[in-house]
């Protein structure tokens, strides 16, 4: 029962992360990313997000760079949804 209930928030977090990175995040760094994975404790008090970045390494980087400026964006975006 437990890892349905997950498979089912990993899945939601993935939707919604995704979504939020194409209409929401407007940093000019932040390449073509997509979310392959989410992963979340079972207590649901943390979540390990995966992404991929197509291009080369230049964009690879300022992608991940945009993410992590982003980071509380994110987080305080999906705790009011």
């Amino acid at each position: 029962m437990q890892g349905k209930r997950l498979e089912r928030v990993n899945q939601l977090l993935k939707e919604e992360i995704s979504m939020l990175l194409q209409r929401e995040l407007k940093d000019p760094r932040l390449g073509f990313v997509t979310v392959t994975e989410v992963d979340v404790t079972a207590d649901l008090k943390h979540a390990k997000v995966y992404v991929s970045v197509l291009g080369p390494e230049g964009r690879w980087v300022s992608s991940f760079q945009a993410l992590e400026s982003a980071r509380g964006f994110v987080w305080n975006w999906l705790r009011r949804h």
